[in-house]
């Protein structure tokens, strides 16, 4: 008769503990995670967070601590992977001595920041002020997670397990574990900085050569040119003709086809597009180095890209200016 009631009680407590609730929401109390990428920049601060491992019944990987402060709060995740959820979560931050412990194991149920999960969840954050956390002289901690956790498969819960998080074991019996943290201090990264440049194809002759300006730039001549595709540098900012003063800001591949010449413009510069860009070809010498007057121009809305087709009278003699308006984001 006492095996008969055993068994009765035994699957009673099956089939509840098979039904509990699962819910991949996370409760508004924290903040959701995406633990599809349980490494990504840092929610809470401009630094990436520390990540740990959760280990379930001490061999299976299960989720991630994320840990991370500001100048005010620690903020420390717990995030589940796929088929494992939380149904309590217990906290501890700040010195050793002062973590909770029995006969060198740690006492979940004693920790001061804990948490319990119906239905269960994935996901979940603690914010705690850094002035109620005792730090040593180098700002730095230790803290110890721990987790229940549930392994659910197709809506069912298949295995229960203990979690912990760290690299350092506690001396007791079991296999808890822990682990340091240091404050950190990310500053937010300068804002990104926009210049805007002149810029022209290297060629085989200055405007100065040429005296058609005082300004800086480059012109092209083309003696008995061979059908062929050819490629240049576009210098921006090179003041007095001096690359050393400007930047590689892109490529201009010009193919001759008798008396078709294609022009590619390419930005190759990274965070470099193109305002506006302006094309002189012609058998004769440019007159001026006034883009605007060139003959050829495109107005462009930030593209890393520009093209021309245009002919002359093919007898493989001409001049060719490439100019463009470049601006540049760092």
């Amino acid at each position: 008769m006492k095996k008969i009631i055993l068994m009765l009680v035994l699957a009673f407590v099956s089939v509840n503990c098979a039904n509990d609730p699962v819910s991949n929401e996370t409760p508004t109390e924290a903040k959701e995670s995406n633990s599809s990428s349980l490494t990504s920049k840092g929610t809470y601060s401009e630094c990436d967070p520390v990540s740990i491992d959760i280990m379930a019944g001490q061999f299976t990987n299960s989720g991630k601590i994320l840990v991370e402060n500001d100048a005010t709060n620690l903020y420390v995740t717990y995030t589940a992977l796929s088929n494992w959820y939380f149904s309590e979560l217990h906290l501890f931050v700040g010195p050793y001595a002062s973590i909770p412990t029995q006969n060198g194991n740690p006492v979940p149920g004693q920790f001061p920041y804990k948490k319990t999960f119906n239905p269960l969840v994935q996901n979940y954050t603690f914010t705690i002020p850094i002035s109620s956390i005792t730090l040593d002289a180098n700002k730095c901690f230790y803290i110890a997670a721990h987790s229940s956790m549930k392994n659910v498969i197709n809506g069912t819960i298949v295995k229960t397990e203990t979690g912990w998080a760290g690299d350092i074991k506690f001396p007791g019996k079991n296999w808890a574990t822990y682990f340091n943290y240091c404050l950190r201090t990310c500053t937010t990264p300068p804002p990104d900085v926009t210049t805007c440049d002149t810029a022209y194809m290297y060629g085989n002759y200055t405007f100065n050569a040429l005296q058609i300006s005082e300004k800086w730039g480059w012109a092209n001549y083309y003696d008995n040119a061979q059908n062929g595709i050819y490629t240049y540098n576009l210098y921006a900012g090179a003041g007095q003709n001096d690359i050393t003063k400007g930047y590689l800001a892109g490529t201009v591949t010009v193919t001759i086809q008798g008396a078709n010449i294609g022009i590619e413009i390419n930005a190759t510069n990274p965070g470099t597009v193109f305002t506006e860009t302006h094309v002189y070809l012609s058998d004769s010498p440019p007159t001026t180095a006034a883009p605007g007057q060139f003959g050829n121009q495109h107005t462009l809305n930030n593209t890393m890209l520009d093209n021309y087709n245009l002919t002359y009278s093919g007898d493989g003699t001409f001049w060719l200016i490439v100019h463009a308006g470049v601006c540049t984001t760092k």
